[in-house]
């Protein structure tokens, strides 16, 4: 699905919708093969559609959105998705840190004086934090393409790769899962110059 990544950090960046790139950094592929799972954790994949996040969001979250007042359906929306895409931008604009949840909270009073989307906005953060549904979550089970990132223009495409979100109670490190044979690391190289 990432094939015309390559092994290139960058291009797997911008594929899978990943802004804040450091080419600095150190990156690996982890590849997991699902077939060679060990059995005994518990967990549960499926593509993250709007509907399927909805359903999963209204069972495993259950709580906190009921402490907000807030619903999955209302927030697995296009409409929600871009008023939640523009309340992050707003926030990191003005410096807030998306991991500090009471400052996300005490923004999104800042930023409407409408109560229900406050509780909303702040829900939504909840399901970002959560699930890492970010701010281009497609509700499709397309990643979108950075537009931004070096290559957005190369790629020719809106949209990068398909994505599967598993859910895993329980979850066994990575090298658990290399020692037996169902994932390996591989070292992500630059197929093109800085």
């Amino acid at each position: 699905m990432a094939e015309n990544a390559d092994s290139d950090p960058e291009l797997l960046a911008g594929l899978f919708g990943i802004k804040d790139f450091d080419p600095d950094q150190p990156f690996s592929i982890a590849i997991i093969d699902m077939e060679k799972m060990p059995p005994q954790t518990e967990r549960e994949s499926f593509i993250p559609t709007y509907e399927n996040m909805a359903s999963f969001g209204n069972r495993e979250l259950h709580e906190e959105l009921q402490i907000l007042g807030a619903d999955m359906n209302d927030l697995m929306s296009e409409e929600m998705s871009e008023k939640y895409r523009r309340f992050v931008k707003s926030y990191t604009d003005a410096g807030g840190n998306i991991y500090d949840k009471s400052s996300v909270y005490k923004y999104s009073k800042k930023y409407t004086s409408d109560e229900a989307l406050q509780k909303n906005l702040q829900a939504r953060h909840i399901v970002q934090i959560e699930f890492g549904a970010n701010p281009i979550f497609s509700g499709n089970g397309l990643t979108k393409v950075t537009p931004e990132s070096r290559y957005a223009k190369e790629i020719g495409q809106e949209y990068g790769v398909v994505e599967t979100f598993t859910f895993e109670r329980d979850p066994l490190s990575l090298a658990e899962l290399e020692k037996n044979g169902a994932a390996k690391i591989i070292p992500a190289k630059p197929i093109k110059g800085k």
